[in-house]
């Protein structure tokens, strides 16, 4: 009996022999009767365009990255990912134009494998395999003993090119039972058990074991002691190698391959992943088309290949960092990293909008660091080290364009020709009623969230501030409270006549203020404490969820400033209480000097905020006299006007100054006026 199974890129109608690769050999087995069955696993590629030539869009089941968005750039720095978003809903099974899965007879359930070509070439030591089982015994590897696999193994599996390997999420796990084996006298060797001979076990300084094939030049974290993951690795190279035939391509002498197996929890099987790697232009490389747009971190303003340039050298450099076995760091490397540290390092000390998003202290010990890696540069921590931040600051080059005409600057810039946002009628009414906050907030957060970038540091730092401000008005509007509290206490206040008299009622709301930010503060504290936005990962996917598609960020810098708004209105009504308590009393002394105390109060707090009211980059003295210019428009005058008045004015400045010139004062000793107008310039 013969059955053909296909694999990916296969037309499964197509059987001719001249098309076919060397079968594998199965022998099937059940527990009722025993069989021979030859199943011949057959690559039917043809030479028309088949499914894998066609361009990779969304995997099924594919699992987002967000093990790996707490580390790397991520942790620092994001941007906002592709408006077509990855899918990960369980509930898809393929992508669109995907192969449909082969029937195969019911009655053919399970078989047991043996591994293509001869067994014996994957026998290393003995060592290698054999298994520790209870009470001392030890049981060979045999084509008996080799793992079952479904006949539809393979019949949905599908090539997907990607830009790096999900490791932090896609990992494997081991049951929680307990193992019950005796360890043999004389053990003296402890190294993985089980490899084959011509694959080499290497494990990555951060502790995960993968594994190379020198002759192919071969990465993977499939475990390649499992003899079903040998399979369909080879299965996989086989149909790369059939594409790259087909198309005539002709990969680089230097290239190397990552072959990764994603399994698809909840219809079965693997996602096929796979990428290109060349050493000699730092780039990644695949021989299909590929959208890669949609895997990218940032769509808006790419256009052109250069665009891409430093995020797919970057990703290289992930791939040493993932892969550090045989990739070691050149001195070149250790020159332009060391470079790029020094230049890093100068601008944030010089730049308030630098666009590095790390401090001056950690950009210095990175260049410690990197001095202190190239004392070991011939070993894999070294490479790890100067990958990783050779990922970090190139990907931050690509969110920058860096290189372009069009480059981003300042932290604070937008590289976009967008009309910015205007203000919605909400803030515009609430903001005079919360005392200018919201506005305030809101201009901070777009600043630290231009072109929906976001860095960790400029976001810790706001944060920061106001979990402080938060703290600070907790504790005002606690202190208010109690004067509240004493306040109705008095005897005066409360006649105990049962009807509520205005300082009662001005009392009462300045304890509900209280109360509410009191309450909205040791919220929003414990909001941003407990959950904090350590990574800029988390910080974008904070203000993500709470920007309104129409009040954008408005409504956030709303609830920012609620405890600021109600404690202040709580110190506007306690001060109304008091002052009805106060001019209610027939003590006309009393109320004239409590009077004249109000006003002059009343002018220095007025003075204040309206030297101080932060509306816009326009202070509000400016913005006065624009509307008194717009209410009241000044006639012209005519030139003789015009230079009699000046004239007239520089007369009594000279007069001024002949009787102010004999008088002497404490600061004669100082230059003169002209020289502290003239302009200075800074460093």
């Amino acid at each position: 009996m013969v059955a053909q199974l296909s694999v990916p890129g296969q037309s499964p109608g197509l059987s001719s022999g001249s098309d076919r690769l060397q079968p594998f050999s199965y022998t099937h087995s059940n527990t009722s009767k025993t069989s021979n069955m030859s199943i011949g696993v057959c690559s039917t590629f043809t030479t028309h365009r088949g499914t894998h030539l066609d361009v990779a869009r969304h995997r099924p089941e594919a699992r987002s990255n967000e093990r790996a968005a707490a580390r790397g750039i991520s942790r620092v720095a994001s941007r906002a990912p592709s408006q077509h978003s990855r899918a990960t809903s369980r509930s898809r099974s393929r992508a669109p134009g995907s192969p449909s899965p082969i029937v195969v007879p019911s009655e053919l359930p399970t078989a047991t494998i043996s591994p293509p070509g001869d067994f014996e070439r994957y026998t290393c030591d003995s060592s290698h395999h054999t298994l520790a089982i209870p009470n001392g015994e030890t049981a060979p590897v045999t084509p008996e003993s080799l793992p079952q696999i479904s006949i539809s193994l393979l019949q949905e599996d599908r090539l997907w090119p990607v830009l790096t390997i999900p490791r932090y999420d896609d990992y494997p796990t081991i049951t929680v039972d307990r193992a019950d084996w005796n360890l043999r006298p004389m053990t003296l060797s402890y190294s993985t058990e089980g490899v084959p001979s011509d694959w080499i076990a290497c494990v990555h300084p951060e502790g995960r074991l993968y594994f190379y094939h020198p002759g192919k030049r071969l990465y993977t974290d499939a475990d390649v002691r499992d003899r079903t993951m040998i399979i369909i690795l080879e299965a996989f190279e086989d149909t790369l190698r059939e594409m790259i035939t087909s198309q005539g391509i002709i990969l680089p002498p230097d290239h190397e391959l990552v072959l990764h197996l994603e399994e698809r929890k909840i219809s079965g099987g693997y996602n096929w992943l796979y990428y290109y790697v060349n050493h000699e232009t730092r780039s990644l490389f695949w021989v299909q088309e590929f959208d890669i747009i949609e895997q990218l971190e940032m769509t808006r303003g790419i256009h052109t290949l250069s665009d891409i340039r430093w995020e797919i050298e970057a990703k290289y450099w992930l791939h040493c960092e993932m892969y550090p076995y045989r990739h070691e760091v050149q001195e070149e490397v250790f020159t332009e990293l060391s470079g790029m540290l020094v230049f890093a390092s100068i601008d944030i000390i010089t730049s308030m909008t630098s666009t590095v998003v790390y401090k001056a202290d950690d950009v210095h010990r990175m260049l410690g660091l990197v001095k202190s890696a190239k004392a070991v540069a011939k070993t894999e921590y070294a490479t790890v080290v100067v990958a990783r931040l050779m990922h970090l600051f190139l990907h931050q080059r690509f969110l920058n364009f860096y290189g372009q005409t069009y480059a981003r600057l300042g932290r604070d810039q937008s590289v976009y020709n967008s009309v910015r946002h205007p203000r919605t009628p909400l803030i515009t009414f609430l903001a005079p009623l919360f005392w200018n906050a919201p506005e305030v907030h809101l201009r901070g957060l777009e600043k630290i969230w231009t072109d929906n970038v976001i860095a960790i540091q400029p976001w810790s730092s706001f944060i920061s501030k106001l979990q402080v401000e938060w703290q600070e008005f907790v504790l005002y509007a606690t202190v208010l409270l109690n004067a509240n509290v004493a306040f109705l206490a008095i005897p005066s206040v409360d006649n105990g006549s049962g009807k509520l008299t205005a300082p009662q009622i001005s009392s009462y709301l300045s304890i509900i203020t209280s109360v509410g930010s009191i309450l909205l503060g040791l919220l929003l504290i414990r909001q941003h404490r407990v959950k904090s936005k350590d990574t800029a990962e988390e910080a974008w996917r904070y203000l993500s969820s709470r920007k309104h598609p129409t009040l954008g960020l408005e409504t956030l810098s709303i609830i920012y400033s609620l405890p600021y708004a109600l404690l202040m209105w709580g110190m506007v009504t306690f001060l109304l209480a008091f002052s009805f308590q106060t001019f209610g009393t027939p003590d006309r002394v009393g109320v004239f000097t409590t009077a004249a105390g109000w006003i002059a109060v009343a002018i220095l707090v007025c003075w204040c905020v309206f030297t101080g009211w932060e509306s816009n980059e326009i202070s509000i003295w400016d913005r006065f006299h624009q509307w008194q210019s717009l209410l009241f428009p000044e006639k012209e005058e005519n030139t003789q006007t015009a230079s009699t008045h000046a004239v007239s004015e520089k007369a009594t400045s000279n007069w001024m100054g002949r009787m102010l010139r004999h008088v002497r004062f404490s600061h004669s000793n100082d230059p003169p006026p002209e020289m502290e107008e003239r302009p200075s310039s800074t460093v």
